[in-house]
């Protein structure tokens, strides 16, 4: 099996397991208990995401030169640097605000997102070089992307439907399940052309595939338990 394929199989069982969840499909079918359910997955939206550029900018620093250009122009879209001069983050924000997250609540989303970079940073680290932390932070980053591409329209309907949020509140969902299908495939390429920049063995792959998806990223960052408490709307 190729690398691509092998690593898009694994993108593809993340996401299969992802939407076939309690959780997802609660959310899904309007059968999760209250508002707060809701609430609770935007925030954990917002946490992960919030820190996308810092992510971008690590992995543009050790990025093989055939892809450094289109990770850095990832990271500028995410800055709101780019043509479309729309920060991603400023995206979420307004999501976080359209749910009734007052000033304190998203200054609070905000803290708790650099909270998670930096226990990030501050964990020990699972392995011996650092080109090997950049491929295990690509291939999560890439995955969300490749999820992104495929489950951002539900994701969005649901919250219109059960959480009646505005389409205007849910741009960062309808912009991601566009961007994303582009940015899927380039991911895909960046991680082929990273394993042969850095020349990474088949086994070694396959031990940091394993590593990095050991239980299911999207559950763990959007339903995990033991995650930073979220706020909640007031």
């Amino acid at each position: 099996m190729s690398i691509r394929s092998l690593v898009e199989a694994e993108y593809g069982r993340q996401t299969e397991e992802f939407a076939a969840s309690e959780h997802f499909q609660a959310l899904e079918r309007g059968t999760a208990q209250g508002s707060q359910s809701y609430d609770r997955f935007v925030a954990r939206v917002c946490q992960n995401h919030l820190k996308s550029p810092q992510i971008l900018a690590f992995l543009y620093a050790v990025a093989p030169p055939s892809v450094a250009d289109q990770i850095k122009h990832n990271m500028l879209e995410e800055l709101g640097l780019d043509e479309e001069g729309v920060s991603h983050p400023s995206l979420l924000i307004r999501l976080a605000e359209y749910a009734g997250f007052d000033g304190e609540a998203r200054v609070e989303l905000g803290r708790l997102a650099q909270e998670e970079l930096r226990r990030i940073c501050s964990d020990p680290i699972l392995y011996g070089t650092l080109k090997e932390v950049g491929l295990s932070v690509l291939l999560e980053t890439t995955c969300f992307e490749w999820m992104l591409s495929r489950l951002a329209s539900r994701i969005g309907r649901f919250l219109a439907e059960h959480r009646k949020l505005a389409a205007e509140a849910l741009v960062w969902f309808s912009h991601h399940s566009e961007v994303d299908i582009r940015h899927a495939e380039e991911g895909l390429d960046s991680v082929v052309d990273y394993v042969g920049y850095y020349e990474f063995t088949p086994e070694d792959l396959q031990s940091i595939l394993e590593l990095t998806f050991r239980e299911n990223v999207f559950i763990k960052r959007y339903f995990g338990e033991g995650l930073n408490a979220a706020p909640y709307p007031r």
